[in-house]
C-alpha cells in the first residue's frame, strides 16, 4: 500500500524522516512537497498535491497538521486509487477560536524572520531539544521564506473545510498528541462532531507527532490500514 504524505506548514517533507524509518515494508511512502519560494494558498497547493498522488494504484492519503485541510480538498475530488484519509494533529477551521478569521488579511512576512529562534524555543518546551526532531526543525525552517510562512499561517486562519469533511467518502483516521498545544484537543472534537465514525489513535507526544513517536504512528497507520483490508482493495 502506497502512503502519500502531506507536510504540515514547512512544506518542505523533511520532517517526516523519523515516520519513514518507522515505517513496515509493506507502506511505500510518497513524500508530496510544496514549493519554499512562492507564498502559495491551498487553491494553488492542490494541483501541486494531486500530480504527486500515485496514478491507477491504491493508497492512502495523510495530511499533517496545515496539510489535513488540503487531504481532504483531495479526497473532494475522489482521485482514482484513494482508499483512506489521515488527518495528523489537524483541523477543518482555523485552529484557534479567538483568533478571528479576518487576521489571515493582515498576517506581515517580517515576524517569520524569526522563525529558527521560535523553534529552538519550542522545541526545548516540548522536551526535544537538541533531538533529531529540533535539527530537522531548524533545517526546514532556514528553507522557506518568510513570505511563503506568512501566507500559509494566513491560510489556515482562513481556512474551511467541514463540507471536504462531510462528503470524504473513504475511511477516516485522526492522529492526536496527548500533549498537543499547538492544535488543541476542541479541533478534534470539532472533527468528531461533523463525522462521529472517524477513528481516533492517540501518542504520548507534542505536536509533532509523527517525529517524537514515530513507532507508534507507524503502528496506528499499519492497524488501520489492515483493519480496513485496504491493501487488499
Amino acid at each position: 500500500m502506497k502512503l502519500a504524505l502531506l507536510p504540515g506548514l514547512d512544506g518542505t517533507g523533511l520532517l517526516f524522516k523519523p515516520l519513514l524509518r518507522a515505517l513496515p515494508p509493506e507502506i511505500e511512502p510518497i513524500v508530496v512537497t510544496y514549493p519554499v519560494d512562492k507564498p502559495l494558498g491551498y487553491d494553488a497547493l492542490l494541483p501541486i498535491a494531486l500530480t504527486a498522488l500515485p496514478v491507477d494504484e491504491p493508497f492512502v492519503l495523510l495530511g499533517e497538521s496545515f496539510g489535513g485541510p488540503l487531504a481532504l480538498r483531495v479526497a473532494a475530488l475522489k482521485p482514482t486509487g484513494l482508499r483512506a484519509v489521515v488527518l495528523c494533529a489537524s483541523f477543518v477551521t482555523g485552529p484557534y477560536w479567538f483568533v478571528p478569521r479576518m487576521v489571515a488579511h493582515i498576517i506581515p512576512s517580517a515576524p517569520f524572520r524569526l522563525m529558527p529562534l521560535i523553534s529552538r524555543i519550542r522545541s526545548r518546551i516540548g522536551g526535544y531539544d537538541n533531538s533529531e526532531v529540533a535539527q530537522l526543525s531548524q533545517q526546514a525552517l532556514r528553507r522557506v521564506s518568510p513570505a511563503v510562512w506568512a501566507r500559509r499561517v494566513s491560510e489556515l486562519f482562513a481556512v474551511d473545510a467541514r463540507e471536504q469533511l462531510r462528503s470524504c467518502h473513504v475511511p477516516l483516521l485522526y492522529l492526536r498528541g496527548e500533549k498537543d498545544f499547538v492544535v488543541p484537543a476542541r479541533n478534534l472534537h470539532r472533527i468528531q462532531q461533523l463525522r462521529p465514525d472517524i477513528e481516533v489513535a492517540y501518542a504520548p507526544s507534542p505536536h509533532l507527532l509523527l517525529q517524537s513517536c514515530p513507532a507508534e504512528a507507524a503502528a496506528a497507520l499499519t492497524a488501520f490500514i489492515a483493519r480496513h483490508r485496504l491493501a487488499a482493495k
